[in-house]
């Protein structure tokens, strides 16, 4: 049976509102709630000096990018398996990694059934790797780790949500829609501030895997590693050598109804300006922040590099 252990987020949108109690489940478990990055080095260390090889991640998408990211520092010897718990304001990699298991946010349920099925071992698996970003912070800083990247008209979703939507009480499934409903909206109209700065895009150059840097307005930038996302929505198309998916959108965003129409209903946006596939990795020069499973970071002066791990394992029950 695995030697399993808990991380949890204190400052998560559950723990907040009291909903996150997991004493009865977790008693005879090591765990954790570290209230800063020192603290989540220092509990990953300890976890790995006891053999723990299964982490149960009990936060939300921010709470495992922090994790991800502290581990090849933290954790010695062999990474162990990770099974996110969704608590948190966004849980895309809960949802997704999961999908057969969607129980409601902070609910001890979700680990109790983890438990049960790695008692009885039937846990289900997979090999995945996550993206590594470099330059957020300098040369020679330590890469973030996480599993959506996105920048340009996804850098002004984000913000939307924080601004309008997480305010209201909505999180989940709700945000990720009615952000996407609202950055469409206003980006079909071009009215307003907003508007006009989405259709103008974000100036950047990219460059994919060894091809030359290609340099112009972008009105979304999107990579991940994962195969699908929340609400059926899958904007990417087109193969590829790497493990990397990207989407790259020009600005201004030409038949930008009939995309995502056609996005909508599964089919691929064949459009000029629209371009997806897979790559190894990516060489991105912008002067305006990024996103990173829902958290936004400032690029470094030559910009960000983005490539695949060493690949993961997840288990969900």
């Amino acid at each position: 049976m695995a030697r399993i252990a808990i991380l949890s987020n204190p400052r998560s949108s559950s723990h907040r509102a009291g909903r996150a109690a997991l004493a009865e489940a977790a008693a005879r478990l090591p765990h954790a709630a570290p209230e800063s990055r020192e603290a989540l080095r220092a509990a990953l260390a300890g976890f790995a000096a006891g053999g723990v090889d299964l982490l149960a991640v009990h936060g939300g998408d921010g709470t495992l990018r922090e994790v991800l990211s502290a581990l090849p520092q933290a954790w010695t010897g062999p990474m162990p398996a990770l099974a996110p718990l969704a608590a948190g304001r966004t849980n895309l990699a809960a949802h997704t990694l999961a999908p057969e298991r969607r129980a409601r946010d902070g609910d001890v349920t979700g680990l109790r059934h983890l438990l049960t099925a790695a008692a009885e071992g039937r846990l289900r698996r997979q090999a995945r790797p996550v993206l590594e970003v470099q330059g957020h912070a300098g040369p020679g800083a330590a890469p973030l780790r996480g599993l959506l990247l996105g920048a340009a008209g996804f850098t002004e979703a984000i913000r939307l949500a924080e601004s309008r939507l997480h305010r209201h009480g909505l999180m989940n499934n709700a945000v990720v829609g009615m952000t996407a409903l609202m950055v469409a909206a206003q980006t079909l109209t071009g009215r307003g501030d907003t508007g006009r700065r989405l259709r103008q895009g974000t100036p950047m150059w990219v460059a994919r895997d060894a091809g030359a840097a290609e340099e112009g307005a972008r009105f979304m930038l999107l990579a991940t590693t994962l195969d699908r996302l929340m609400l059926g929505l899958w904007p990417f198309w087109g193969g590829g050598p790497g493990a990397i998916r990207l989407l790259d959108v020009a600005a201004p965003p030409r038949h930008l109804g009939a995309g995502l129409w056609r996005l909508l209903r599964g089919r691929t946006p064949d459009l000029p300006g629209w371009r997806s596939g897979c790559v190894g990795q990516l060489q991105v020069g912008l002067q305006q922040p990024f996103v990173l499973d829902g958290e936004i970071f400032e690029p470094g002066p030559e910009g960000i590099r983005i490539t695949a791990s060493e690949p993961l394992t997840f288990v969900a029950a």
